[in-house]
């Protein structure tokens, strides 16, 4: 059944399952590294209790993979985004390599084990890590939720935070090729260390000011404010010194657990890294504003027609009786001339109404919207064409805005139908059903294939998009034509 409708939907890129299935590879590695250091450390006496540094990597592997996983799925089409995939790619598969390669490494260790690689893993082990956790805090709460700097201003900020996993890295990697390690490359650790902070600190400023400049009620400052709380945590732990005690580890564990679990939950149920979010929330909120002043302007035609109407309407009416009366009292030469106001009042009387029944339909005034319906559709039976029929059930007072949409909308398809349709009869059916439903079907022709929408079927359109609703317009069950109406129950 061909249906066209007033609100035509644009391409959707979102995840689909068939996008999710090539990025699954990264949850999947991630998983498989960190269950290999989990089964292999339990087997060989790992001591994951005490070690946090081990265990916090758990969480980073497994969340922010899975998150990085989908991002890419939306196919991002941002540079910002593009980087926080990148960004949670690289935290996610390295905090897992991490504790498998540190567990390989003491396991290989271990007498009577036999497990190859061991030198290797203890190298990887040394300085991967420091492209877990670090990367996040350097750089993850400068650029959450949109993969860019608060401000220009910031830049500095965005290069402490690139530099300071490279020092640990370098600090790391060449330190642990020395047969001993100098003090030169333990000053570039210790740099990088204070560099990770720094930049840790600006990051949480700039979470700062973007809560302080959300909306209050927005969805976007919810979850900066939880991020915040979360970054806010993993500093200060972070800052702790070692302490091999489960309630360190725990501690540390919550920590690491926090942010990836706050990124989740943007993602999925907020969408705040959805490359639309944005541009949908605008959307949104433009639609809300129009469909304010559609309120204020239907208020103020109510306000004009009763002004229109009981004001000025009468005081016409009262001058053209007054000059109807003269005529009686003056001579024939005078006469003419009274006459001739009299019937400009009397036009002027008609330009009125006919304003106030532009404004606002007199008949939803005095009736309501079914009622003023069902009496208009009596009007159209009684003209000699189809028999129009009115069927209404559950339909509840509605605003002003939502009876004129209705009304206009309803009459323009049943006058449409009773004009064109060829039709024996028409049926017009309201209800409710999450906003207010309004169905004008026929049994005539239908609508041949290729027809351009004209001007009535685009004003229909129109006044139903005002209010956040649509209409379609489809091949009714019996041949004929369906026009459908929906207006939101949240419509003002």
């Amino acid at each position: 059944m061909s249906e066209t409708s007033g609100s035509p939907a644009g391409p959707d890129r979102g995840a689909t399952a068939a996008s999710w299935w090539p990025w699954l590879v990264l949850p999947a590695a991630a998983t498989a590294l960190v269950t290999t250091g989990l089964v292999l450390g339990a087997a060989t006496g790992f001591g994951f209790r005490g070690n946090a540094e081990a265990l916090v990597n758990v969480p980073l592997a497994l969340g922010f993979s899975t998150v990085a996983a989908g991002i890419w799925a939306t196919r991002p089409d941002t540079a910002g985004l593009r980087r926080l995939g990148l960004l949670y790619s690289v935290v996610g598969l390295a905090s897992a390599s991490a504790i498998a390669a540190n567990v390989w490494a003491h396991a290989a260790a271990r007498p009577g084990i036999g497990l190859a690689g061991g030198d290797l893993a203890g190298w990887l082990g040394n300085w991967v890590w420091a492209l877990g956790a670090p990367p996040l805090l350097a750089l993850g709460l400068l650029l959450y939720p949109d993969g860019r700097l608060p401000g220009r201003r910031w830049w500095p900020a965005a290069v402490a935070g690139l530099a300071a996993p490279v020092l640990l890295v370098a600090g790391n990697v060449v330190g642990a090729t020395e047969d001993s390690r100098s003090a030169a490359w333990e000053a570039v650790g210790g740099a990088g260390f204070l560099l990770l902070l720094a930049a840790a600190a600006a990051g949480l400023a700039a979470l700062v000011v973007r809560f302080a400049r959300a909306d209050s009620d927005s969805d976007l400052r919810g979850q900066v404010g939880a991020f915040l709380l979360a970054g806010a945590i993993v500093v200060v732990v972070s800052a702790l010194p070692d302490a091999n005690t489960t309630a360190h580890a725990v501690l540390t564990v919550g920590a690491g657990v926090a942010l990836p679990a706050t990124v989740a939950s943007a993602v999925v149920r907020h969408r705040l890294l959805d490359p639309h979010a944005e541009l949908a929330a605008r959307l949104d909120a433009v639609n809300a504003s129009r469909r304010t002043l559609v309120s204020e302007r239907e208020e103020e035609r109510v306000r004009l027609r009763r002004e229109l109407h009981d004001g000025l309407g009468p005081s016409l009416a009262a001058i053209g009786l007054g000059l109807r009366r003269l005529q009686e009292d003056v001579d024939p030469e005078q006469g003419v001339v009274v006459t001739t106001l009299a019937d400009e009042v009397q036009r002027a009387v008609a330009e009125v109404r006919r304003i106030c029944d532009g404004l606002r339909p007199e008949a939803l005034n005095e009736l309501g919207l079914v009622a003023a319906v069902t009496a208009a559709a009596d009007r159209l039976s009684g003209l000699g064409g189809p028999t129009v029929t009115v069927y209404s059930a559950g339909v509840p007072q509605l605003t002003p805005a939502q009876e004129v949409a209705a009304y206009r909308v309803v009459m323009e398809a049943a006058t449409n139908a009773v004009r064109h349709a060829r039709a024996e009869r028409i049926a017009v059916r309201m209800h409710w059903e999450d906003g207010l439903v309004a169905e004008v079907e026929d049994d005539g022709v239908g609508i041949p294939g290729g027809t351009a929408a004209g001007v009535g079927l685009d004003a229909m359109a129109e006044r139903a998009d005002e209010l956040g609703g649509r209409t379609t317009v489809a091949r009714g069950a019996g041949g004929g034509t369906l026009v459908r109406l929906w207006l939101p129950a949240g419509a003002t």
